[in-house]
C-alpha cells in the first residue's frame, strides 16, 4: 500500500463522495470516471454505427472485403481509424470496470 498526500481542499471535497473512508471514496471516483469515459466512447461508437448502419466488427469485415464505398477517401479512412480506436477504448474501459467490480466483491 502507498501513502498519498492530499491538499486540504481536496480532502474536504471528498465529503461529497460516497464511501466510508478515503480509499472507498477514491475507488468510487475512479469508477464514476470510467463510466463517464465509457459513455462518451459509446456516444462516438453510436455516431459511427448510425452513419454506416453497422457495428465496427461488421464494418471491418466489409472494409477488408472492399465493400465500403470510397474507402480510400480521407473521410472514410479517418472514420475507420477513429472508430477502431473507440472500439478498442471501449474494451479497455470495460476491462477496467470489471477489474474494479471483482476487487470490490473480494
Amino acid at each position: 500500500m502507498k501513502t498519498i498526500i492530499l491538499a486540504e481542499d481536496i480532502l474536504d471535497n471528498l465529503a461529497f463522495v460516497r464511501g466510508r473512508d478515503i480509499q472507498e471514496k477514491l475507488t468510487q471516483l475512479i469508477e464514476n470516471n470510467l463510466l463517464l469515459q465509457l459513455k462518451e466512447c459509446e456516444d462516438f461508437l453510436f455516431r459511427f454505427e448510425s452513419k454506416y448502419g453497422m457495428d465496427f466488427a461488421t464494418f471491418a469485415e466489409v472494409w477488408d472485403g472492399g465493400g465500403i464505398p470510397d474507402r480510400q477517401s480521407h473521410n472514410v479512412e479517418r472514420d475507420h481509424m477513429e472508430w477502431e480506436g473507440f472500439a478498442q477504448e471501449r474494451v479497455k474501459l470495460l476491462q477496467a470496470l470489471r477489474q474494479m467490480k471483482t476487487k470490490k466483491e473480494h
